[in-house]
């Protein structure tokens, strides 16, 4: 499929819409052959006005505009009764023929209606089974596009990756053949919000930098979508450890967003520049951007926001050699996780506490906190391997140094398994410190050269999915 996509994405992107034999070439790959859509309202009108010779100035004669006869005829203009009842007459028919047809119209715009409203309140299993009516019954006066979005975005929310995948894929192949800029890019960036859900950060990334080049070469998408594709793009390259990247379409994002009022996602690309500039070792500018989150965060009431900023501005004080102004606001922010969010967070807070106590060198205290961090989270995540290299410091620091090894070898597994290269040359690097610190200087090199197979392994893979 990100084959097919790249030959779609070379014709969208060179010549905007695509000609005929270029549309048929791409509906041949899809295995399109078309389908046969029920006849509308407008069309029924149409048909029995070419059976009888009419224009559509004869059949609007003393009644309408030929204007308005051509809008009734596209499905753009609804006839009112009288009208439709003086149409049937000029084209011997029963009316009953085309009250059908608007009764039908009603009904389905009734469901669609229905549908937004069950996703509006998030009963999606509702939406699903209307929507899927609708998809297996199209409407000419309701865009299918549109039915298909709302549809894949409802599997996404229950978690049905596989069937949204393949509804936001079914979209953007119509947006390309279209050349629907917009809609391309919103189902680009769904695309890519599912595979960071599986945690598949390089798919994610993959997707955000399509919708990122389809915005570099289209004009009138509206500033919030510019805005969400860049700000996942510097959120994926903090994730995979890419911080001046992260930086750079953080700070994009940030220019983009001045004088708006999308003061959440203003909220959050300050968060992403505090901790990308962490990151680099620019502190004063980490914590400048990260104070200013945790203020719009506040001001819109986002408490739970406003102290996942704030656990963000003690990982910088502690970074700062500001230790105990560090462990202050991570108690605090366990107090106000306690009440406002989940074991996730406070997990998340104890391990940036076993951080801090490793640098104090209270190593059995980090270690406690470690252990109850991963009490709280569930075995195999992403931010489980950041803990095992806490623990695999903390135990070198003991110089136990066989739980030492074994930790960093858990935490190198996992960064493996979520594509985060610089994670797993950093823990190379520390497994072959514990190596060197045992004596066994042929495995710390040996440590060195598997880290530089992964890392060119990597590569590799980087570059076929580009």
């Amino acid at each position: 499929m990100i084959f097919f996509h790249e030959l779609t994405y070379a014709v969208f992107l060179s010549f905007g819409r695509c000609c005929t034999m270029k549309s048929i070439q791409i509906k041949l790959a899809l295995g399109w052959e078309g389908t046969q859509m029920p006849t509308s309202l407008g069309q029924k009108i149409k048909e029995l006005r070419i059976m009888k010779g009419l224009t559509q100035s004869d059949l609007g004669s003393g009644m309408v505009t030929p204007s308005m006869i051509s809008q009734i005829e596209a499905d753009k203009a609804n006839p009112s009764h009288k009208l439709l009842c003086a149409i049937a007459e000029k084209l011997e028919t029963s009316v009953d023929y085309f009250l059908s047809d608007m009764q039908t119209k009603l009904e389905q715009t009734s469901t669609y209606k229905l549908a937004k409203a069950y996703m509006e309140t998030s009963e999606y299993d509702k939406a699903i089974s209307l929507l899927e009516e609708l998809l297996d019954n199209p409407a000419p006066h309701l865009q299918l596009t549109n039915i298909s979005f709302d549809l894949a975005n409802c599997y996404l929310h229950v978690e049905q990756f596989e069937r949204a995948t393949e509804l936001f894929e079914d979209v953007l192949d119509s947006a390309i053949r279209a050349g629907e800029h917009n809609i391309a890019v919103l189902a680009l960036n769904k695309l890519g919000v599912i595979q960071l859900r599986k945690e598949n950060l390089l798919l994610a990334q993959f997707h955000w930098k399509k919708a990122y080049q389809v915005l570099a070469r289209s004009e009138g998408i509206d500033v919030s979508t510019k805005a969400f594709v860049i700000t996942n793009l510097g959120m994926v390259n903090l994730k995979l450890g890419e911080y001046n990247d992260a930086l750079k379409y953080y700070t994009e994002s940030y220019h983009l967003l001045q004088g708006t009022n999308y003061l959440k996602l203003i909220g959050e690309t300050y968060n992403g520049l505090g901790h990308a500039n962490k990151e680099l070792k620019n502190y004063k500018r980490a914590v400048e951007h990260t104070q200013d989150a945790i203020a719009i965060f506040k001001s819109l009431n986002m408490i739970k926001a406003s102290y996942d900023c704030k656990v963000n501005l003690a990982m910088i004080k502690g970074d700062e050699g500001k230790v105990e102004e560090a462990l202050s606001l991570l108690e605090e922010c366990m107090e106000g996780f306690s009440k406002y969010g989940s074991d996730f967070d406070n997990a998340n807070v104890n391990s940036e506490i076993a951080r801090l106590l490793l640098k104090e060198r209270r190593f059995k205290d980090a270690e406690a906190h470690c252990k109850q961090a991963l009490e709280l989270l569930e075995p195999g995540i992403r931010e489980t391997a950041f803990i095992f290299r806490t623990l695999a410091e903390v135990e070198l620091g003991l110089e136990e140094f066989d739980s030492a090894i074994e930790f960093s070898e858990k935490a190198i597994e996992l960064f493996q398994q979520f594509d985060m290269i610089g994670q797993i040359t950093k823990t190379y690097a520390l497994l072959g410190e514990i190596y060197k610190s045992r004596g066994d200087f042929l495995a710390a090199t040996e440590s060195l050269q598997k880290m530089q197979s992964i890392v060119e392994s990597n590569l590799r893979e980087r570059v076929l999915i580009m």
